[in-house]
C-alpha cells in the first residue's frame, strides 16, 4: 500500500469504486483530468486499461474486495487525503421475488449497501479534513422499484435512505452528500440485465454523460451541495 501513502498530499484526491468498467470507469477518467483518482475494482487488467486512458499517475488502480471490511480499512487508511468518494460499484442481476435466494439477497446487500457504508465510515476522517464530498451512484430504482429487479431496487432504496441520513449527520463537518441517479444506461452490465448485448435503439444514456453529472456535483460552489441529480434519457424508455 506504499503507493497510496506516497501520493502527493497537495493534489485533490478522489476514490472511485466500480472503476474497472461502465459508469465507474468513465467517472475515474473524467475526474483524473484535474485530480488523482484511486480507482477501485476487482479486475486488475481492466483497471490498468482504465488508468492508461489518463495521464501517467493520474489514476492509481487498486484491486480491492468490497465484501471484505477489514481489507477496505487496511487499504484506505494509508491515503494522505480524500477530497471525494464516488460509490459506483453495484451488482444488477435480473431477479424476481420468487427467484431471489437468500444468498443473492445477502450478496447484493453487501456490495450495493454495506460496502459503500463501510467505505464511507473509513474515509470520514479524511473527508472531514477536506470538507469533501460523498457521491452515491443511485438509479431510477432508488425511488421507483421495477418488476424483475426486486433485489436491486430494494438495495438502491436502502442506499438512498443511507445517503439522506448521512447528509444530516455530517452537515456540521461541512461534508457534502449527493446521489446521482441515472436512468437506463448503455453499459454492458445494465444491457445484460435487460437481456441485450448493445443499445439497439440508441435511447440509453451514455456512461460519459453520467460522469459529467458527477463532476458537476463535486465541482459545485462551496456555498451549496447538490443533493440529488436525476439523469434521464432524452426520450423515456417504456
Amino acid at each position: 500500500m506504499s503507493v497510496l501513502a506516497d501520493l502527493d498530499p497537495t493534489r485533490p484526491l478522489v476514490v472511485v469504486t466500480g472503476a474497472s468498467s461502465g459508469i465507474g470507469a468513465e467517472i475515474a477518467v473524467d475526474l483524473a483530468q484535474d485530480r488523482t483518482v484511486v480507482a477501485i475494482g476487482r479486475d486488475d487488467a481492466r483497471l490498468g486499461q482504465v488508468a492508461a486512458r489518463a495521464a501517467a499517475g493520474a489514476i492509481i488502480p487498486l484491486v480491492l474486495d468490497l465484501g471484505d471490511p477489514a481489507g477496505i480499512e487496511a487499504a484506505l487508511t494509508a491515503l494522505p487525503r480524500v477530497d471525494a468518494v464516488v460509490h459506483g460499484a453495484a451488482l444488477l442481476p435480473h431477479t424476481t421475488a420468487e427467484t431471489a435466494t437468500v444468498d443473492l439477497w445477502r450478496e447484493l446487500l453487501d456490495v450495493n449497501v454495506v460496502a459503500p457504508a463501510e467505505l464511507t465510515r473509513v474515509l470520514l476522517p479524511r473527508l472531514r479534513d477536506t470538507r469533501g464530498s460523498v457521491v452515491f451512484i443511485g438509479s431510477g430504482a432508488s425511488r421507483r422499484a421495477a418488476a424483475g429487479h426486486v433485489v436491486y431496487g430494494a438495495t438502491k432504496h436502502a442506499l438512498q435512505a443511507y445517503a439522506d441520513a448521512l447528509r444530516q449527520e455530517v452537515e456540521p463537518d461541512g461534508i457534502r452528500v449527493s446521489t446521482v441517479s441515472p436512468g437506463p444506461t448503455a453499459t454492458a452490465g445494465a444491457l445484460a440485465a435487460e437481456g441485450l448485448t448493445r443499445d439497439e435503439d440508441g435511447r440509453r444514456i451514455l456512461p460519459t454523460t453520467v460522469a459529467r453529472s458527477v463532476r458537476h456535483v463535486i465541482d459545485a460552489p462551496a456555498d451549496t451541495q447538490i443533493t440529488e441529480v436525476w439523469v434521464r434519457p432524452r426520450v423515456e424508455l417504456r
